[in-house]
């Protein structure tokens, strides 16, 4: 049996529009939850929500507590946002919440079955996987490569090169959000890889952390030039790692 997908649609009043969606929804077998834009009660109706729907209005400015607490639980719950709206509204929520967040963006007059597609397409499980943010791994150990791509697999999407040269090739028709690096690896060694991709225009403001058995003082002295976001033990447990990408692009999200 297919899980029916939980939409949280918040709005100020029940009003006839807002109803009708709700109606909508519940005619597309979604499960529908309805909150105001109360801290309290969005606190205890966001838990397992697919997807939050906000509907604005022209109280809408009244709510800026409620875009703050959209914008954490983008960041930290990984929340994806549907609006409907108008230009204003949609330029108050972007002020507060990154665009990657934010699915869709519909305005009025509503054509319904056009929202219900947008709706299932944002709920969608695919839609969710392409959200991820992509993690290219550069090793040239093909046992390291394959175990922290498992490690990695069910929360990024992850992208492998075992030289420099097919990391170039990969990123010149691919987008990381991030590199993992080796530092020793023949022909070309990281720091030699990082220069390299900082030179091509469409690596160049990709981060690279490094991801090596290399801890010496000269090692690590040779890279702080470069600038790299991290720079990580081959040692590194499965969970430190996640919450080390975790913790990573949250902070750059929030920024």
């Amino acid at each position: 049996m297919k899980i029916k997908k939980k939409i949280l649609l918040v709005r100020n009043e029940e009003t006839f529009l807002v109803n009708a969606i709700k109606n909508s929804l519940i005619t597309n077998k979604f499960e529908v939850v309805d909150s105001t834009y109360a801290l309290a009660d969005l606190s205890t109706k966001k838990h397992g929500a697919n997807l939050i729907v906000l509907y604005t209005d022209q109280d809408f400015e009244d709510h800026r507590d409620a875009m703050v607490y959209f914008k954490d639980l983008c960041i930290e719950e990984n929340m994806v946002m549907l609006v409907i709206g108008d230009k204003d509204a949609f330029d108050l929520v972007h002020h507060y919440i990154p665009k990657e967040d934010i699915a869709f963006e519909v305005t009025r007059p509503l054509d319904m079955a056009n929202l219900m597609e947008k709706i299932a397409t944002a709920t969608d499980d695919e839609f969710e996987i392409q959200r991820r943010k992509c993690v290219l791994i550069v090793d040239d150990d093909p046992t390291y490569i394959q175990m922290v791509r498992e490690w990695l697999k069910d929360s990024y999407r992850v992208g492998m090169a075992n030289s420099g040269t097919q990391a170039v090739a990969w990123l010149a028709t691919n987008k990381a959000d991030l590199i993992l690096l080796d530092y020793d690896m023949p022909v070309l060694d990281g720091p030699k890889v990082m220069e390299m991709l900082q030179s091509e225009s469409f690596a160049s403001s990709t981060p690279v952390m490094f991801l090596t058995g290399k801890n010496d003082r000269d090692s690590v002295t040779n890279v702080i030039s470069l600038k790299p976001a991290d720079y990580l033990l081959k040692s590194i447990s499965k969970d430190k790692l996640l919450s080390t990408l975790d913790s990573f692009f949250r902070q750059k999200r929030s920024k």
